[in-house]
């Protein structure tokens, strides 16, 4: 393992291969001060500013305001570690102390979904609804400033925003942003895999890079999928009421075949579903699910838009023509 603070920097300032990821990790158990620290520099990933200032100087400054902030919570770190093996990387962090003291200087709530909760919905004092998903994170400023509203997210969110040009919404996260005035969109952002997938349903959306240029302006119906490691993006007209139907807690089908649907139900209700019709199970449907609803009202519905009968025997349901 590299020593002292070194694979913190390479977090900072690059990309991480696999072990280096495991280094990190093993690095931030170490002690309670590591995790202090990573958590107090990783903060920093939800700001574009400080890809753009990546001198080491600024880097030295603004990594010695984060161990000034540790110190008032009575933690000890080594400052001059820090700096060494800021000063040796040839990439420098790109931490700027513009970023920091922005970061530091607004004061944020921030919304947590854990993983298998149920949708939260979020209304904000500007008239914006936000539905987020499970595993997903919000973090809204206490007041937006008079020139734009921000907000940061990490997982999924299927965004209602009102409309104000005077005041531009604005959605950041950790590889693309999206520059809204009135509209309705999801978005997705996978930390892991360091992908952005997004889906205009209505209005009119810019995607951003990380440094606030536009990149695309896209249009109701369409998905963008952006991948950041390869710089990719990946357009695609899509059935955008249908994908973002998770945010009212219904999963719609459009044009799915019962093989599709029921797939999906034995998923949902955890039982094993046997399509005893070959025939039957190619035909399509187009096909609501309120998540409320028990097994039996779906399969009651459905076999009112199909020729099916069902039975259920313990774990197992059979669907006949």
């Amino acid at each position: 393992m590299e020593s002292n603070n070194s694979i913190l920097i390479k977090y900072l300032s690059q990309p991480l291969s696999a072990d280096e990821r495991d280094e990190l990790l093993k690095w931030r158990a170490l002690s309670s001060e590591n995790q202090t620290l990573f958590s107090e520099a990783s903060k920093l990933h939800l700001l574009n500013e400080y890809k753009n200032r990546n001198t080491v100087a600024e880097t030295t400054l603004a990594l010695s305001r984060i161990q000034r902030k540790i110190h008032r919570n009575k933690t000890r770190y080594s400052l001059r570690n820090i700096i060494k093996y800021a000063a040796v990387i040839v990439l420098t962090v790109g931490l700027s102390l513009f970023a920091w003291e922005r970061l530091s200087a607004e004061k944020y709530t921030t919304i947590v979904v854990a993983e298998n909760e149920s949708v939260k919905k979020v209304h904000l004092a500007d008239g914006t609804s936000i539905w987020l998903s499970e595993s997903s994170e919000l973090r809204i400023p206490k007041s937006f400033s008079a020139d734009n509203r921000k907000v940061l997210i990490k997982g999924k969110a299927f965004f209602d925003v009102h409309k104000n040009p005077e005041s531009p919404f604005l959605v950041s996260s950790s590889f693309l942003n999206v520059k809204v005035t009135g509209t309705s969109f999801d978005l997705f952002v996978d930390e892991d895999k360091k992908q952005v997938e997004t889906i205009l349903v209505s209005g009119k959306i810019i995607l951003q890079d990380t440094d606030g240029k536009d990149v695309y302006g896209m249009s109701p119906g369409e998905r963008v999928s952006y991948d950041s490691e390869t710089n990719q993006f990946t357009i695609k007209t899509v059935d955008a009421n249908t994908l973002t139907a998770w945010h009212l807690d219904q999963i719609t089908f459009e044009n799915a075949t019962l093989r599709e649907i029921v797939n999906k139900l034995s998923l949902i209700y955890d039982v094993n579903i046997n399509l005893e019709s070959k025939r039957l199970a190619e035909r399509r449907y187009r096909y609501v699910i309120n998540r409320e609803e028990t097994l039996k009202e779906v399969l009651d519905i459905l076999s009112y838009l199909a020729p099916i009968k069902y039975r259920i025997e313990d774990n197992e349901v059979f669907i006949a023509e």
